[in-house]
């Protein structure tokens, strides 16, 4: 699981190469398929949060979390993470300006590829609205431009969206491949890589001095009513998040399958999960005064 750490989303070890080569074949990809991951256990704080709308929000950053041997009910642990080194050297936070702008990118799904992150979003709109499993690429391109116009977005950004489509595609490709998703089955959003993210950089920026723990709280609530608006349940949950990491980082991190399914599966299937003991999140609980 320590292959998982935020460290490895930025920058690949010339040294881990002969293992990511063995790891990342059909092979390797098959193994990590085929282990029991049922009584996986999974790193809990006995005083932490395990109930309502702050255990649900800690819960969509857990995977990456417990990545690192930190607990994932806890706003503060930061397992054996060199956070300083993570934070100044992979994520550019050399202080408190710096952390609050990148909490906002990451809460508000800005800062992996948020132009593929917004044109999925609306590819599961028109499902919706049509009631319909799928839509042709023709379909999905004439939305995307309809979305571009209704929010007024700057010359170039539909033909942007639209370029979108094929990395999508080839996300989704990698996940059937790896049988995580269905032959005919689609991601709903990609934002949940952000989401993913965000917990691991809340504590760390509260381990490092630069806020209160409130400021971690209100992230993981901020997350889970976002999550509450694009997902419907954890599986959905986290093939967005592996679908946002491949689109995002299509060759790098996003190649690396193995560490996917070794990273999602034990919060699917484990019974010690605490996405197979708490329900998630159906509706926001934070008002918006506007």
């Amino acid at each position: 699981m320590g292959l998982l750490s935020s460290l490895r989303d930025r920058f690949v070890d010339d040294e881990d190469a002969e293992h990511m080569r063995v790891a990342e074949s059909p092979e390797g990809i098959a193994a990590a398929i085929a282990r029991d991951y049922r009584q996986e256990p999974i790193p809990t704080d006995p005083h932490g949060y395990f109930y309502g709308p702050l255990a649900q929000g800690l819960a969509l950053s857990a995977p990456m979390v417990v990545a690192n041997d930190a607990t994932w009910n806890s706003l503060t642990d930061v397992g054996d993470a060199d956070v300083k080194y993570f934070m100044s050297q992979v994520w550019g936070i050399t202080d408190r300006g710096d952390w609050m702008e990148r909490l906002n990118a990451l809460v508000n799904g800005q800062y992996g590829d948020s132009v593929a992150y917004h044109a999925a979003i609306v590819r599961t709109r028109v499902r919706t609205v049509r009631d319909q499993p799928r839509v042709s690429d023709a379909d999905w391109a004439a939305a995307l431009r309809d979305e571009a116009a209704r929010v007024e977005a700057p010359a170039g950004y539909a033909d942007a969206l639209c370029e979108t489509i094929p990395a999508i595609h080839a996300a989704e490709q990698t996940l059937r491949q790896a049988h995580l998703l269905g032959a005919d089955e689609e991601v709903v959003a990609l934002d949940g890589y952000d989401y993913l993210r965000a917990g691991n950089i809340a504590r760390w920026g509260v381990h490092l001095g630069f806020g209160s723990s409130d400021i971690a709280a209100n992230v993981a609530i901020a997350c889970r009513d976002s999550a509450s608006q694009l997902y419907g349940n954890w599986r959905e949950y986290a093939l967005g998040v592996l679908a946002g990491r491949i689109v995002t980082y299509p060759e790098s991190w996003g190649r690396h399958v193995t560490c996917g399914i070794e990273m999602m599966r034990p919060f699917l299937d484990s019974i010690n999960s605490p996405w197979t003991n708490i329900p998630f999140p159906d509706e926001p609980v934070l008002v918006d005064d506007e």
